[in-house]
């Protein structure tokens, strides 16, 4: 995430609070850290290091891949595996989809490592993969019901996801109701606007698609 969402999303999530027509509990959207238990346990030197190299992981994937491989086969959690996904995302993408796919198999009830896999599977057109990855439950609350918070982030990775699954299904209005919904809490996200360009592509976007595919 760049420092531009980071700072729009800080100023949306602090207040936001988001109510579900399928559920009728609430639940708050937040840019305060909401770290994994495991994480918060291991020693705080890990996870200093951690917090540095995945800053160095979005600039200059490759100095940070050799150290976070290390972590990894020690610590095999989400969120290591993320940060190496992004690391991988600068220099191997076949290697980043291949540590996306080892995180959703070691990690599958994450709702990071169900996300980026469902992009994969999206990407390769493979939507009927969906249904399975997320257990037919397509909200934050219903996948996890005793979760009172969610971070941002989360909420607009699912969103992001579910518009590009409705619409390549042909449930343009799901899309539509999940984007008016996305643009209206994260507007300046890129992830919103990469869901724009899908559902309301300009006259040039079109354009270049059909020259370019």
């Amino acid at each position: 995430m760049s420092k531009k969402t980071r700072s729009n999303t800080r100023a949306k999530a602090g207040v936001s609070s988001y109510q579900h027509t399928a559920d009728t509990e609430s639940y708050e959207l937040t840019s305060a850290p909401i770290l994994d238990q495991r994480f918060r346990n291991l020693p705080q030197d890990v996870q200093d290091e951690f917090n540095k190299l995945s800053e160095i992981a979005e600039i200059n994937g490759a100095e940070a891949i050799p150290r976070l491989l290390e972590l990894i086969q020690k610590y095999p959690l989400p969120l290591i595996y993320s940060c190496l996904a992004i690391a991988y995302g600068r220099v191997d993408p076949a290697k980043q989809k291949q540590i996306i796919h080892e995180n959703y198999e070691k990690n599958p009830t994450n709702l990071f490592a169900r996300c980026n896999y469902a992009r994969l599977c999206l990407a390769d057109n493979k939507a009927d993969e969906i249904p399975k990855i997320f257990a037919n439950h397509y909200e934050l609350k219903i996948l996890y019901p005793k979760r009172t918070q969610f971070h941002i982030t989360e909420y607009t990775a699912l969103t992001s996801v579910m518009c590009e699954y409705y619409f390549k299904t042909d449930e343009i209005e799901q899309a539509e109701a999940l984007f008016t919904k996305l643009e209206e809490i994260v507007p300046e996200s890129s992830e919103t606007q990469r869901i724009k360009e899908l559902l309301q592509p300009t006259f040039w976007q079109r354009i270049s698609k059909k020259l370019f595919g």
